[in-house]
Order: C-alpha cells, then sequence, then structure tokens
C-alpha cells in the first residue's frame, strides 16, 4: 500500500499533463496536426529542464513510462490488423535483420574512431538498434558494463530519441512518403518503443500499427544479441549474462491475433484501444519528463557525439532504403 501511495501522485500529474496535450491538440488540430503524442513529450521535456520534475512525481512518472507503456503496447495489439500487416511481406524482417546487427558494428567503429570505451560505444549501440534505454538496462549486466557506462548511453539514447520523435512528426507532416513507408522507417530506425511509437501515430493509425509491428520485431531481437553480445564481452571467464525474453511483446502479438480473429465484441475493442491511446500518451509526457539535458551536457559529449552520428546514419539509410523497396 505505501509502495502504491507513491505511485499516485506522478500518475496523476502524467495523466494531467496527457489531458492538457489532447486538449491542445484539439484546438490546434485545424492549424497544425502535431498530435497529442508530440505535445506531451514536449510540455514534459520543457518541464523538466526548466521547473525540474519535483521527487513526489518520480516514483509514478517511472511507473507511467515503464509499467503504462507496456500495457498500452499490449492493448494495442487489440488494434492490429494482422491479415493486413502480414502482407507487408518478408522485406521488413530481412531489414530488421540486417539493422540490428550493422547498427552495433557501425556504433563498435565510431568508438573506435572517437577513442570511446568500448562498452559505451556497444550500450549506445545496442540501444540505438533494440529498444533505446531498456535494452541498454537489460544488456549492460550481459557486458558486464559500468553503472557510469549505462546511465551515460540511457541519457544519450533517450535524448535522442525524444529529438527524433519531434524531427519525425514535422516529417509525418510534409513528407510524400506514404503511411505503410512512414510506418516501416519510424518502427526501423528510432531508438525505444516508445520514440517509434509516438513518431509513427504522428502519421495516423495505419502508420502507427505498422510502426509499432516493425518495432516489435526489433525488440524480439533482444534475446539473440544479449547471446551474442554475453559470448563475446564473457568468452573465457564462464560468467555469460542473458536478457530475460520481454514478455509483454508475445502478450502484444496473442491480442493481435485474437483481434484479428474476430471473436471479441467491437465495442470492447473500442474500450481497450482507447485505454490503450491514454497509457500510450501518459507514458510519452513520462518520456519527456525523464529527458535531462544536463545529465547529458555533463557525462559525455564524446559519447554524445557517437550516438548523435550514429542516429543520423542510421534514420537516413533506412529512410533511403523504405522509400526505394518498400
Amino acid at each position: 500500500m505505501t509502495k502504491f501511495k507513491k505511485l499516485v501522485p506522478g500518475i496523476i500529474f502524467t495523466l494531467f499533463i496527457a489531458i492538457i496535450s489532447m486538449y491542445i491538440n484539439d484546438s490546434i488540430k485545424d492549424v497544425i496536426n502535431l498530435e497529442a503524442l508530440t505535445i506531451g513529450i514536449i510540455i514534459g521535456i520543457i518541464y523538466n529542464n526548466t521547473i525540474k520534475t519535483q521527487a513526489v512525481f518520480k516514483e509514478g512518472v517511472k511507473f507511467s513510462l515503464k509499467r503504462l507503456l507496456k500495457v498500452g503496447i499490449v492493448l494495442l495489439g487489440f488494434k492490429l490488423n494482422f491479415n493486413a500487416i502480414l502482407k507487408l511481406g518478408p522485406k521488413v524482417i530481412l531489414m530488421v535483420l540486417i539493422f540490428v546487427p550493422s547498427v552495433l558494428i557501425i556504433a563498435t567503429v565510431l568508438g573506435k574512431v572517437f577513442k570511446a570505451q568500448n562498452k559505451l560505444a556497444t550500450l549506445i549501440g545496442v540501444g540505438s538498434c533494440i529498444c533505446g534505454a531498456s535494452a541498454v538496462v537489460a544488456l549492460a549486466p550481459t557486458i558486464n558494463a559500468e553503472d557510469e557506462d549505462s546511465v551515460v548511453a540511457v541519457s544519450i539514447v533517450s535524448f535522442l530519441g525524444a529529438v527524433g520523435v519531434l524531427v519525425y512528426s514535422a516529417i509525418a507532416v510534409t513528407s510524400s512518403m506514404t503511411n505503410v513507408q512512414y510506418g516501416i522507417w519510424s518502427g526501423v530506425s528510432l531508438h525505444g518503443v516508445a520514440h517509434a511509437i509516438a513518431a509513427a501515430f504522428a502519421r495516423g493509425d495505419s502508420a502507427g500499427e505498422i510502426g509499432t509491428f516493425v518495432k516489435m520485431a526489433r525488440v524480439l531481437m533482444l534475446v539473440p544479441v544479449s547471446l551474442v553480445l554475453g559470448f563475446m564481452f564473457n568468452k573465457g571467464n564462464g560468467n555469460s549474462k542473458k536478457a530475460k525474453f520481454p514478455m509483454y511483446v508475445l502478450y502484444f502479438i496473442i491480442a493481435g491475433i485474437v483481434s484479428s480473429i474476430g471473436i471479441i465484441p467491437v465495442s470492447i475493442i473500442s474500450i481497450l484501444t482507447k485505454l490503450s491511446s491514454i497509457f500510450i500518451l501518459m507514458a510519452m509526457v513520462a518520456m519527456g519528463l525523464s529527458v535531462d539535458f544536463k545529465s547529458i551536457r555533463d557525462k559525455g559529449m564524446k559519447a554524445l557525439l557517437i550516438g548523435c552520428i550514429l542516429f543520423l546514419i542510421t534514420s537516413t539509410s533506412t529512410y533511403m532504403i523504405v522509400t526505394t523497396f518498400m
């Protein structure tokens, strides 16, 4: 009960900003459609880097970002039509299978070029190619990384992902890409699950659903990558550690299959998807409230440079690939 009481203020706070974001979006959408998700992130970033998120809110904000996001993603599965998504074909899966190891290799090369610590460069690569800060936290023990490396990598990946959402959301309004292409691009190239979903939905529901599906395929890569990195960084010492399988991805897939079969009434599906939208919006607000410019500046400008170059390479290369072949 004590733990629950600690969560309540932060959850209410993120919900409050989420409601404000929806109100602002409704007020300006005839002029410019930023989407409530983007507005919520911007408000969160501004608040945390000016007023600063108060300690009383932090537990609830963390809960919203970690737990509510996963619940929102699972519920989002009920909105999917796998019959339509499967028509994307094997190209998307192949792209994910190539993207993940390629980004890790580029991150390692950049680390050597800028003479950065190998494990730090690896963590930035992991966060960029799988699922952002979650992947960093999950795989840091696998390579026996220092806590400081984890903090720096999480800060940089979270910051660049948030910037990416804002840039992609602007592109969503102006680009001639199709919804399918934009959804694939967002899902395959942005850092965290929250980032990819926020950016994908900036183009509408169809792009958002495709972006979510592609992102989930990347999240699944957490397991094989943990096995490979665990072997590479621990060979000879018998201390290999593995990341846990992300079960919420399995639940998301099951929800999508159940929805596609059509055994749940449309009215129930509507309620579940509405809850999904609210939870994901709250998670986006929480993400904004977690971005701290000062910690990035103080803890690793060289690492930030690696992250920026890596993001520039991945976002532009995937954009060209998607618009050419998808």
